[in-house]
């Protein structure tokens, strides 16, 4: 398809066609998912998105700013449950990785993203600002739980986060078992076993 075919001729000042930007990072996201980033192109993605590269050069400037742009779709930050005790704070929150990481594309391309982040800076700071935007609501769960008493004096928070998402991210990069609608429950159970006041 030519540009004119996907957006007509484009006046300066017109707006962009939102549409059509979400049609062509869902494009990178599968190359990205498919071939890693070294193996995503321009080429590639215009031909997947039907459109010419010149369209994609409009949005984009360079390869990198697509690339970056694309990784920067991964996944919707959760919330804050909120549900009055810690445990299904937690349950509900891991509940919510493991769904990302099993029913979006996130799980397919976190590890070319993990891959890219190692070699480029503005990937790394783009992965890093991902992974605290998903951490912080699991921070607030527990600052909220201390307040209550629930937790012993002087557990790491930090240490919690990392033993918590620990076990999604081993199944799914390196061992592929599986992550099922139980394991969220199960982990979170386990690691609270040395975590909580005795009573709670």
């Amino acid at each position: 398809m030519s540009d004119a075919g996907a957006e007509g001729d484009r006046r300066p000042g017109r707006p962009r066609n939102p549409e059509l930007d979400a049609t062509i990072l869902q494009a990178t996201m599968e190359l990205l998912c498919e071939a890693g980033f070294t193996g995503t192109t321009v080429e590639a993605v215009a031909e997947r998105a039907g459109v010419g590269k010149a369209t994609i050069y409009r949005r984009w400037a360079t390869r990198e700013d697509l690339l970056l742009a694309a990784g920067g779709e991964m996944g919707p930050c959760p919330g804050d449950p909120d549900c009055g005790n810690l445990r299904d704070d937690l349950i509900v929150l891991l509940g919510g990785l493991v769904s990302m990481m099993t029913e979006t594309p996130v799980g397919a391309l976190l590890p070319a993203t993990v891959d890219e982040a190692a070699r480029n800076p503005a990937m790394r700071t783009r992965l890093d600002a991902f992974v605290a935007e998903r951490r912080a609501p699991v921070r607030t769960a527990l600052r909220r739980a201390a307040d209550r008493g629930e937790l012993r004096a002087g557990v790491d928070h930090e240490l919690l986060v990392d033993l918590m998402a620990g076990p999604v991210f081993t199944r799914l990069l390196l061992t592929g078992a599986a992550l099922d609608d139980g394991v969220a429950e199960c982990i979170v159970d386990l690691v609270l076993e040395g975590a909580l006041q005795p009573g709670n």
